[in-house]
């Protein structure tokens, strides 16, 4: 008799073909992205095991699950289900429904910043959500159950719970607050349309009982930073205990994923007193995990984010941790890292604990000797950079796309990837800036976006092949590739019509519509004259 029942769109219920970088193809606008490639390629269905629900769920939903059975919910109880197999499972005992979401209305950095460039449209992102939306409204009439949606994407939402048909906003940590609401629900008191889960003790996290998607596993909470225009930083920072961290580790590769990656703001921060470092918690987490890891066959771990000040402090970590896993060219990882401005000016106004323990003058500085650092022990990183400060001045992002030609000069080995800045709820830069579009920019701006648009299509020629090796079926692997390739060509084509006339995305490129086959060949057709033509 399932209670509650977990899940989330199709954009965030899949392993990406076991390469987590795919889900970024999911933030563009769904109009370029062909069903095939979506549905296939980008986001295939995720498998369920005939009685438990899901044999994987993202990751927190599996926290969330892992909670509720830790408050004294029984296991059939409560049920992780993909959304494509939900109205096999909701009935008329079911009383809550939990979406968790990250970007339902498309307005994350990267799918905004997607948006802008393309000309335009509902993302894919927003289009799943909405699809399982329309879906749990049409079991909801028959079943009346509640719809509660949590998640780093609910700021999306507010103001849209009656167009959805949402009974609750759900905010914050989950561990706590979420198992006694729906304990309300089912007991029929009311409860308000809106709740903030409290901070959780990490004593408090339960470990996961259901795999979670590629091998993910949380490391830390928060960030002790505190960059004005992102929401981690707005939580108190902590790291998760090793016992627990090894615990998920172990329950994913006994179900046979193929994979760690540690999940956090900077690795590099795992065991530190807010900026207080603790190399040899880092130290214990990588040699206890790989320890365990290697029983399994699986002899790396990755990571999700380091920051460039971190870097330079523990050098000697980070080589460790190069050593321990054996990154080399032909293995490298991946992080993502913020670069975010090359002005000094805007790293005092908006993010100056990232120089930390540098001042923000030291900023441009930092950057060029941890991106060396990185790249010295086989780190290829992302490095997101800001476009769309509030009092960004012509100047400020001058020094910025210097910047960025220093690392082109002096051979970087990653990404540089402009973000138009979104005022993310939650944030403390949440009421002080505004959505940007192009035609908001001044020229400086667009040509800072532009160098760093030319630096990553370099890169990403001679990478692409390692990025994907994660991917597992050979055939898809092959798609991916010969995708890649040709998007690169069009991005290639793209840069230099923007750079010649800007008005040339809102005019042309959101004409194009990739979705059916039918529009397909007149869609290159168009779109290779718009680029030719004078």
């Amino acid at each position: 008799m399932v209670k509650v029942v977990l899940t989330a769109d199709r954009a965030l219920f899949t392993d990406f073909n076991g390469c987590e970088a795919l889900g970024f193809g999911l933030c563009m606008p769904l109009r370029l992205v062909p069903r095939f490639i979506e549905y296939r390629i980008l986001a295939p269905p995720a498998p369920v095991r005939r009685k438990s629900g899901a044999a994987f769920a993202p990751y927190a939903l599996a926290k969330v699950e892992a909670a509720l059975l830790a408050a004294g919910f029984k296991r059939d109880e409560v049920a992780i289900i993909p959304p494509e197999h939900v109205e096999k499972v909701i009935d008329k005992d079911t009383a809550v429904v939990g979406v968790h979401v990250v970007d339902p209305q498309g307005l994350a950095p990267v799918s905004w910043t997607l948006k802008v460039l393309t000309g335009g449209g509902v993302t894919c992102t927003q289009y799943e959500f909405e699809r399982l939306m329309e879906k749990l409204a049409k079991l909801r009439r028959k079943y009346r159950f509640k719809v509660i949606v949590g998640g780093p994407g609910v700021w999306q939402l507010k103001g849209l719970e009656g167009k959805f048909g949402i009974d609750i906003l759900f905010d914050g940590e989950a561990e706590l607050v979420f198992p006694l609401i729906v304990r309300k629900v089912l007991s029929g008191e009311d409860i308000p349309k809106y709740v903030r889960g409290d901070v959780v003790p990490v004593d408090k996290v339960p470990p996961i009982l259901t795999p979670s998607r590629n091998g993910v596993v949380q490391i830390t909470r928060g960030c002790p930073r505190r960059c004005q225009f992102c929401s981690p930083t707005m939580f108190s920072f902590r790291s998760i205990p090793i016992d627990v961290v090894l615990r998920e580790v172990e329950l994913n590769l006994k179900a046979g994923v193929k994979g760690v990656g540690y999940a956090t703001e900077d690795v590099l921060l795992y065991g530190a007193r807010g900026l207080d470092f603790n190399p040899e918690a880092v130290i214990k987490l990588f040699s206890k995990t790989l320890k365990v890891a290697r029983r399994y066959n699986i002899d790396k771990v990755g990571f999700s984010h380091v920051t460039l000040s971190s870097a330079l402090v523990l050098k000697n970590v980070v080589k460790f941790i190069t050593d321990v896993n054996g990154f080399s060219d032909n293995e490298p990882t991946f992080p993502q890292v913020g670069l975010e401005s090359g002005s000094p000016r805007i790293v005092s106004l908006y993010f100056r604990g990232k120089a930390y323990p540098w001042n923000p003058e030291e900023w441009p500085n930092v950057v060029l000797k941890g991106a060396k650092l990185l790249n010295d022990n086989y780190w290829y990183p992302c490095l997101t950079y800001i476009i769309g400060f509030p009092d960004a001045t012509p100047e400020d992002y001058l020094k910025t796309t210097e910047l960025i030609d220093k690392l082109r000069d002096e051979g970087f080995k990653g990404w540089a990837f402009p973000l138009l800045l979104v005022p993310i709820g939650g944030t403390q830069i949440e009421g002080k800036a505004d959505f940007k579009v192009l035609r908001d920019l001044p020229q400086e701006a667009l040509d800072c976006m532009i160098a760093g648009w030319m630096l990553s299509i370099k890169f990403s020629r001679t990478i692409y092949p390692k990025v994907f090796s994660s991917i597992r079926n050979p055939l898809i692997h092959r798609i991916v590739s010969n995708v890649t390739e040709k998007a690169l060509e069009a991005m290639a084509n793209w840069i230099l019509a923007v750079k010649r006339k800007p008005e040339i995305v809102e005019k042309e490129f959101s004409r194009i519509n990739l979705r059916y086959p039918p529009s397909l060949v007149a869609t290159v057709i168009r779109n290779k004259m718009s680029v030719l033509l004078p």
